[in-house]
Order: structure tokens, then sequence, then C-alpha cells
């Protein structure tokens, strides 16, 4: 043990934890150290055999997908219910010798974001998205995304969900926007969708 650091043997591996000495438990300094901690080690990430497995079985890899909160908002108690949740069955399933993959990301919301950007271009611009065009209007979604996404990000971490962030999506993205096409394009081919004017 050195000043400030923990060796902890976990399996044939070695870590070093983080260490604190105060007069009384500082939550926003031992957790936010705690998660980057895990983060840096890799524990969240999906890992087959892994040392750190208390029981060992071959029941494979488990995958399971957070439920993507809309990137308009901020989290609310209903998300840190489903995180909590979540993340028991990732830890249990972790615990039981599985790879684990548990997968971030978060939702562009559609219409809501496209109005919530639209108006705030307009208080901040006096521009509509007609006057951007499709690009710049996109590229101002974008921008949005990555301030208030990021907010979201901050947010998960706080609570401790043990997410693999390589992973992390955003349903906007190139690979997804082209799959929802797809699917479209599939169901109209099949006659199982269709456009048409009505009331």
């Amino acid at each position: 043990t050195s000043a400030g650091v923990n060796r902890s043997a976990v399996g044939q591996r070695w870590y070093a934890a983080p260490m604190h000495k105060f007069e009384k438990y500082d939550p926003s300094v031992i957790e936010s150290d705690w998660y980057e901690w895990w983060q840096k080690q890799g524990l969240f990430k999906p890992s087959k055999n892994d040392a750190q497995c208390t029981i060992k079985t071959d029941s494979g890899d488990f995958s399971m997908l957070l439920p993507p909160p809309n990137v308009t908002g901020v989290l609310h108690i209903g998300h840190a219910l489903t995180l909590s949740i979540q993340d028991a069955i990732a830890r249990w399933n972790r615990m039981n010798g599985r790879s684990v993959n548990w997968v971030p990301g978060t939702d562009h919301a559609g219409i809501s974001l496209q109005s919530v950007v639209e108006k705030r271009l307009k208080r901040e611009s006096g521009k509509t998205r007609h006057d951007l065009g499709r690009k710049g209007f996109l590229d101002l979604v974008w921008e949005y995304k990555r301030s208030h996404g990021d907010q979201i990000k901050k947010q998960t971490m706080r609570v401790g969900a043990s997410l693999n962030w390589d992973s992390e999506y955003f349903t906007m993205d190139a690979h997804h926007s082209q799959t929802v096409r797809d699917a479209f394009i599939r169901l109209y081919d099949d006659g199982l969708v269709y456009r048409a004017t009505k009331m």
C-alpha cells in the first residue's frame, strides 16, 4: 500500500484503487473517483472468462440495451429507477461469469428535438430552419446533441451505472439512420406501409 493507493488482488490481476482520507464521507469526490477508476480498469466492457468473476459458467454472452433517454431533456427519477434495475441485472450476470454488454445511448426524439432547436434558433438569431437549409440545420441539431447528450452521459455516470461506453450510440448516427430507412423501404415494398392524404 502506498499513499492514496490501495492495491487489491482480483483473480490474477492487481488494481490500484482510489483511497481518500476525509473526516466525513464526501460522495461528490469519492463516487466520481470510483467510477473513473472502474472505467480505467475496463470493468464494464464485455470480457469472456474474466478473472473478476466469482462463478464460472458456460452461459455465454448477455446483452442489454438501455432505453435511450431523449436528448432534449435531462434525467429524472424514472430514469434513475430504470438504471438501478438494469444495473443490478448487468452486475448479477457479470458475477455469474457472463460476458456482459450493457449498451447506452440517447434518442433524437424526432419532432421534439426539431422543435427545441428551431425555437432556440429563432430566439437567438431570428432565423428559421429554412434560412439555414437542411445541412445547416442538421449541423445545429448535432451541436445541440453534443451539449445536451454530454449532460445526460454525466448524469448516468454519476449514478454509477455499469454501462459499456465504448458501445454508446445516438439514434441519428449514420448506421442507425440507414437501418431505419432500410426497414421502412422493405415495409413499403411489401405493401405493409403506405403514404396517403387523410383526415
